[in-house]
């Protein structure tokens, strides 16, 4: 295994190519390290004698210690020897961010880098990618990234871009990253030398990736193995180029042979891994995951205000992988003593009509119908700017209520908010308070039945497939 501590934890780092302004800067990644780096920090650069009052260096060879992560921040045609510069300098990490090798057909130049570095101790991310991301170590893509406590995510895409954007989306439901690292084009690190260190690191126990291609399949299905039966550690990864547009479109993005998607889903079914299929979907599980969402089946127990929105969400899961059985005689007394017996319904799904905007009343028809044996999820729906706008002095109450109540219900339970008033800041606001409270009581909360649905499906897959192989969850 390659010890990457001194890539995510580094006592000292270069930016080759920094500037003072802010555009010449390429990613601004200088002024982050500046800004949230604690380490040693050397900016190299020759047309400079210091930036932003930190001393400048001509060439890396030229400070005065070992390096044990350098930025290569510069044109193409300037990589090759400044890498040179790096092997003589006995760097240990070089993230080479420039593009324009084996996406554009340049093979042979990417080969060059590589031998390069061989000549010496030095590894390479990338080429064309934007490397490590980790906040305890001040190694951050950029400040508003970095959160102040180290969390227990570990994640490696391919893609530049998809790091940040999925580190973001993540961040927003309040999940943490312990380390997150972009891995270009894998030309020396790979994906499957990320997943052994990953697979080992004590901090992370959770593993996710957007994938374009896999370099040692043999590998990667021993470490997959590894990883999900021996460490018990979920590993979801989102397949890039699944369509044959899509195909085309990563050859030329990090010059990947793609994998069909046919051959790819089946490969990952028989190892276990959770399968995601946008980035979106692999946001949605692994924030299920880690609230414990882990259905031992598929039957549905749906629980709404509503007959129009009874009917529209059980289209919803049935289209996607659920099934809404009719509860039992003795639930549907249960959930009945509170309601009236018109424009209601008890069967499943549950009609609670006018009465579903009363957070009692709400809990109850969840927690009864959990108590159901043929109930193996609970799924609710509420509507937060139709009841601000029917009881508004209640509603901070209500939410109260409702969390309280919900975290108790016996089974795996879920909520569905959806989004039915657009371009309102103050109702986006009474949302998203309304998430962020469902997420201090543990519940996970979807805009979508459909979401929540194809999560289901796909999280009691991975459940099936660890019993199977004797893993109790």
């Amino acid at each position: 295994m390659i010890d990457l501590d001194p890539l995510f934890y580094p006592k000292t780092v270069a930016v080759i190519g920094a500037s003072p302004q802010i555009v010449r800067d390429r990613a601004g990644f200088f002024n982050s390290l500046r800004e949230c780096y604690t380490g040693n920090l050397y900016p190299v650069n020759p047309n400079h004698q210091e930036i932003h009052g930190i001393k400048c260096y001509p060439s890396i060879s030229d400070i005065p210690e070992e390096i044990d992560y350098a930025y290569i921040m510069l044109p193409r045609e300037r990589v090759l020897p400044v890498l040179e510069d790096c092997v003589r300098a006995k760097t240990k990490f070089v993230l080479v961010f420039t593009s324009g090798f084996s996406e554009l057909g340049e093979q042979d130049l990417e080969k060059r880098l590589v031998e390069i570095a061989r000549r010496g101790k030095t590894r390479i991310i990338g080429p064309n990618c934007i490397g490590v991301h980790c906040s305890e170590s001040g190694v951050v893509y950029y400040p508003p990234l970095k959160q102040a406590e180290p969390g227990d995510v570990g994640y490696f895409p391919q893609s530049g871009g998809h790091a940040l954007n999925f580190l973001i989306r993540g961040i927003s439901l309040k999940i943490g990253f312990n380390k997150v690292i972009s891995v270009g084009n894998q030309a020396d690190i790979t994906n499957e030398d990320i997943l052994e260190y990953f697979a080992n690191d004590e901090n992370i126990k959770y593993i996710c990736g957007y994938v374009e291609d896999i370099k040692d399949g043999r590998r990667f299905k021993e470490l997959a193995r590894y990883i999900i039966l021996e460490k018990k550690k979920p590993l979801i990864l989102w397949k890039g180029g699944r369509s044959e547009e899509g195909t085309r479109a990563t050859q030329s993005h990090t010059g990947a042979m793609a994998i069909p998607a046919q051959v790819w889903d089946s490969i990952m079914s028989q190892l276990g891994v959770i399968n995601a299929e946008t980035q979106e979907e692999m946001g949605d599980i692994l924030f299920a995951l880690r609230f414990g969402f882990l259905p031992r089946g598929l039957r549905t127990c749906i629980a709404v205000a509503g007959g129009g929105s009874s009917v529209e969400l059980t289209d919803a899961v049935s289209q996607n992988g659920l099934s809404v059985p009719t509860l039992s005689p003795e639930v549907r007394d249960k959930i009945a003593r509170d309601i009236s017996q018109v424009n209601t319904s008890t069967r499943n799904p549950i009609d609670l009509g006018m009465f579903g905007f009363d957070p009692n009343i709400f809990v109850n028809a969840a927690t009864q119908s959990a108590l159901d044996p043929n109930v193996d999820i609970v799924l609710v729906c509420q509507y937060p700017e139709m009841s601000r706008f029917m009881v508004k002095e209640l509603w901070d109450e209500s939410v109260r209520v409702m969390v309280k109540g919900l975290a108790t219900v016996k089974k795996p339970v879920v909520i569905v908010i959806p989004r039915i008033f657009q371009n309102n800041p103050e109702l986006e606001g009474i949302r998203a308070g309304f998430v962020d409270k469902l997420i201090e009581g543990g519940i996970p909360s979807f805009p979508s039945a459909e979401r929540a649905s194809r999560v289901a499906c796909k999280i009691y897959k991975y459940r099936q497939f660890m019993e199977k192989h004797g893993v109790s969850l």
